[in-house]
Parts: C-alpha cells; structure tokens; sequence
C-alpha cells in the first residue's frame, strides 16, 4: 500500500473529503438512535431526526459559541443536508433496506472511519481557533499559548 494514500485520507486532501465525512458522520447519528431509542421504530420522526442531530454533531456545537464564532453545523448546509439523507437511509427506506445495509461490517467500518476523520479535523479546527485567540496573551513563561487551546477543544 502506497503511504501517500494513508496520508491524504488522515489529512483529508482527497476529492469529495467534506461530503464523506459529513455524510458518515450523520449516519453514525442516525444509526445509534435507531439502535437505541428508536429500536422499534416508534418514535416521532422529527423527535428521532433531532436526536441524530445531536448524536451527529452535539459535541461541535458548543466550543465554536465558547469563542464567538458561528457553529458549523449551523453555517455549512452540508451538515445538515447531510443529516437529513443519513436520515432518510437509516428510518425511511422500504423493506428497512437502508438500515439492514448499514448495519453490514463493512459499512460500520466505513462510517467509523469518516465519523473519526470528521471528529479528528474537528479537533485540528479548534485548537487552532483557540490557538488564534490565545496568542495574543501569552504567558510570561512561554510565549507560545499549549495547555489552554488544547484544553479548549477538549471540552
């Protein structure tokens, strides 16, 4: 296997890399509310959309508000776009065909490496938006701010 594969896909520098893990993300969403408090199916579909929603990107959320900043899930469409096919797949496809063929091992480890690739650029994002409002103050001791954007986007 080739090294430079491995490295474009773990820095996301391949064609259609936002869409894929957008899309993975929000599936990983939607199947564990389906696996979960909508095992059976009946929960209400705006209640259950919702619910991968957050599942999806809860933890994206908040730390872009704590800076000041706009959330992306709230100014990039494709998130939610994204969101809503992981929807339509998971709860709204006939004979429950979109579930049954995510739930297949292959697939789980498809939606595991994008959801994980998502989660990974997420963290990259915002050390460096903490990094960028931290520099400004640097500490007597070190002129390079480590500790606080590190912390920040672990919260």
């Amino acid at each position: 296997m080739d090294l430079s594969i491995a490295i474009s896909f773990l820095t996301a520098n391949f064609p259609y890399a936002a869409e894929f893990q957008n899309i993975f993300m929000a599936v990983q969403g939607a199947m564990l509310v389906r696996a979960g408090p909508n095992k059976d199916g009946k929960m209400k579909p705006f209640h259950a959309f919702l619910q991968g929603v957050v599942m999806a990107y809860g933890g994206g959320l908040m730390t872009p508000l704590w800076m000041g900043r706009a959330t992306p899930m709230l100014a990039n469409d494709l998130c939610f776009a994204s969101c809503i096919i992981a929807f339509l797949l998971v709860n709204c496809t006939p004979l429950d065909f979109g579930h049954k063929l995510l739930s297949l091992f292959p697939l789980k480890i498809l939606t595991i490496m994008g959801a994980q690739l998502f989660r990974n650029r997420g963290m990259i994002a915002f050390v460096n938006i903490a990094y960028n409002a931290f520099k400004e103050t640097p500490s007597a001791y070190y002129p390079t701010p480590v500790f606080g954007p590190i912390l920040n986007a672990c919260m």
